[in-house]
């Protein structure tokens, strides 16, 4: 029985390390959701403090300031991309699966937070994206990739799966 189940676990780690990311389109971003970072030196990139199971960094260019407590404060402009094991937590793969952008001269898919909801809509859409309204954000998703525009951020993430229960 035991055989079985890890035969199984396996199974469905293969199945799900076959997930890429989406079609990358026309962006300002260093890296794309998914993109397989393994052997990428980060060491020119601002290390983000605070995250469990992952690792956080600051885009080139963007740098946080020191509270008086020590503790790291956003620019008001800036990217996060945050790495984590990827299809699956248990994976061997570091990937990014975060991305978190408030600078208002990124543009992802032509589309930037100063964008409007029936622009962002539009796009998203003839992009194969289901798009939903929320109050005043609008999700984009296509598989397991994630889109949420807000009028201060944009946060893209990729689904990651934790079939071992891993906990951090």
């Amino acid at each position: 029985m035991k055989k079985l189940i890890i035969l199984l676990i396996s199974a469905i780690l293969l199945l799900s390390s076959c997930t890429s990311h989406p079609i990358e389109p026309e962006h300002d971003l260093e890296f794309w959701i998914g993109e397989n970072v393994d052997g990428f030196d980060f060491s020119n990139h601002q290390p983000k403090y605070g995250i469990m199971g992952g690792w956080e960094y600051y885009g080139i260019g963007y740098a946080p300031t020191l509270g008086e407590d020590g503790q790291q404060i956003d620019p008001e402009h800036c990217v996060i991309y945050t790495v984590t094991n990827y299809p699956d937590y248990s994976s061997n793969s570091r990937h990014v699966t975060r991305i978190e952008i408030t600078d208002p001269a990124v543009r992802v898919y032509g589309l930037s937070i100063s964008s409007s909801a029936e622009e962002i809509k539009s796009i998203m859409t003839s992009e194969g994206f289901t798009v939903t309204e929320s109050g005043t954000a609008v999700r984009a998703e296509r598989e397991n990739f994630r889109f949420t525009f807000s009028k201060d951020k944009i946060t893209i993430s990729a689904e990651v799966t934790n079939h071992l229960g891993i906990v951090y």
